[in-house]
Order: C-alpha cells, then structure tokens, then sequence
C-alpha cells in the first residue's frame, strides 16, 4: 500500500513538474484556452464528413461586443496565396500557360527582370523578389492598393539574388501570380475564383471584400489586439482581400483534396518546397500517399490554421480575429485528444 501511495505522488509531481494535462473533449481544452484569455475565434473539426466539434468563442468586434458565431467570416493572412497557385495550376491544366514560362510573357509595364523570373519560381519563393514593406505602409498610415504595390514593384531595379538561386518568402510572388491569372482567363481574380474554385468547391459563405476595415460586409470579425484596439492597417481594392467561414475552409479542403479542383499531381508539384514552405504551406507525403497538409496564416491579429489527415479522414481549422501565436499548438493538442 505504501509504495503504491508512493507510486501516486511522483505521478502527481512529474505532472506538476511538467506541467502535462490530461483533456478528455475537446471542448474541454477549448474551453480551458478560452478561460485563459488565448482563444478569440472559431473551431471546426470534421471527421468522415461528420462535424465532431464546432464552437465560437469570444467577440466579432471589440466595440459591439458582437459575439462570434460559426457564420462570421475571417481573414486568413497567408494561406489565401493557396488560391492564386490554385487558379494558375488550373490554367496550366487547361494547357492555358505553362509553368516554365518566363512571367513576362504574361505581366507587361515591369522591369526587364521578369524575363528572368518563372511561374514555377514565383511557387516556389526562389523568384528573387523582396518582401514587401507592409511595416513602412501601416507605419505611415497609407492605405494599400493594388496600384500601390504594383508601384512599389515598378521601383525594384535589382532582385535579392539570381531567380532559381534561393528561397525569400515574399507576398509579391502570389500577387503576380494573380496578375497572371487575370492576363490569361481574361477575368478578374475575383470572378475567376468565384466561378472556378468556391463555387465547385460550394464555398457559399465566403466572398471578395473591396476594403478594411470591412465596411458593408456580411458578418465579418475584426481583429484586434490586447487593448481592443482594431488593426491598424488600411486596404482598398487590393485583390486578395478575402474573408471566410470555417464551413467553407472545409469544403475547399475536401474537394481539394478528392482531386474535384485539381488533380493529385498538380497538387504534388504545388506542394513541392525549395524553402519552408509551398504555396499550400507543408504537404508531407509518403511516396504517392498525402500524410499531411498544413497551413498557418497570420494578418495582423487574425491567425488561423488549416490540417487535414488522409488516413483518418480528418479536418482541423481554427480561425481567430486575435492572435496568441498558439493556433498551430491548437491543433496539435486537438489531434491528440481525437487520437
């Protein structure tokens, strides 16, 4: 018995110790990051087409003390560059373009290093174009446009390195890519995406917003930072400016990946990494079998993350409109619980 008891407390200790916690539901552990102040958004977790868990937690605005709910709509920082690759990929299917291709065949009025530069390198982030300097814009209290940065890219006299060279992750390889999109469907991104990705994909709740902060929108959540203050930053017209319910994120998974929007080897060359990332983020395979796909966006305050695992059928999103830097932490946590 004594040793038994014994046994017990340095259980309990290298618990403590370690801090490890046991959570039965998920709800329970939602629950727990919401009552320590780290949980601001929406969670959807969908197994074998059967949601296992969906819940809002927290506020949509930090004035209205509007409560969230599952039909507000969120930004998702950098994983919208999922669907300029996508719309190009399809493009390229359609034997519309092809990857090698020098983008000046398709982006007129930029400098001469765009016949350097491939749509396959623009994927891949080794095009040799900077970051932009979205710190300099909110700095400077400057609302940015498509003009705007396409401006910016005009004053670019020199890439980082030579095209093929190197890895930077730079915002300005998915908005060329864009452009690239619209110079060969003839359409604009907007209505491209519409027809050829959310409605297939039947994406009925997400939509193209024309400025932030969101004015006129549908059920939008704003992020906002620990003194509730909305963030700072200004768009108007810029094309990528999306908003979407978790529902939705799902669905563009699920028809992603049965092949409906692309095919697998389209999606295998999309996934493919010369730095931390592809254009959808981090895709493990095991010879032709997908283990994993993960993405985390950030914009601002708004954090999100995406994970489905093809051999357990199994969908994680976590959209938030306030960042704790712990959503792919989240997700984690979620799958052991399911696990």
């Amino acid at each position: 018995m004594k040793n038994r008891i014994s046994q017990c407390y340095i259980v309990i200790i290298l618990c403590i110790f370690f801090s490890c916690k046991s959570h039965k539901t998920i709800d329970a552990y939602a629950n727990e990051t919401y009552q320590k102040g780290e949980l601001n958004g929406n969670i959807l977790v969908v197994k074998n087409d059967t949601i296992l868990y969906e819940k809002s937690f927290g506020i949509a605005h930090p004035e209205t003390k509007e409560p969230l709910t599952s039909k507000h709509r969120f930004a998702i920082g950098s994983i919208y560059k999922e669907f300029p690759a996508l719309a190009v990929m399809q493009l390229y299917e359609k034997g519309k373009l092809k990857l090698d291709d020098h983008i000046s065949n398709y982006l007129k009025g930029l400098p001469s290093w765009t016949s350097s530069i491939s749509i396959q390198q623009l994927f891949k982030y080794t095009s040799g174009l900077p970051r932009i300097s979205w710190e300099h814009y909110v700095e400077n209290k400057m609302t940015v446009t498509d003009e705007l940065l396409m401006n910016d890219l005009k004053k670019i006299k020199e890439l980082v390195f030579e095209p093929g060279s190197d890895y930077l992750y730079s915002n300005y390889n998915p908005l060329l890519l864009i452009h690239i999109v619209e110079r060969v469907s003839g359409q604009s991104f907007e209505d491209y995406v519409i027809q050829n990705i959310f409605k297939p994909a039947k994406m009925g709740n997400s939509y193209f917003a024309k400025e932030y902060p969101w004015k006129n929108n549908m059920l939008p959540a704003f992020a906002f930072g620990e003194d509730n203050t909305i963030d700072a930053f200004r768009h108007k017209g810029t094309k990528f400016l999306m908003l979407f319910t978790a529902k939705d994120l799902y669905q563009y998974l699920n028809h992603l990946h049965s092949y409906q929007l692309l095919s697998k080897e389209s999606i295998k060359l999309l996934s493919e990494r010369e730095g931390s990332q592809s254009p959808l983020g981090r895709l493990e395979w095991d010879n032709d079998n997908l283990k994993v796909h993960h993405h985390h966006g950030e914009q601002g305050n708004y954090e999100s993350v995406i994970r489905y695992y093809p051999e357990e059928e199994l969908y994680i999103i976590i959209l938030k409109n306030q960042k704790f830097e712990n959503v792919s932490d989240m997700a984690d946590e979620i799958k052991n619980i399911i696990n």
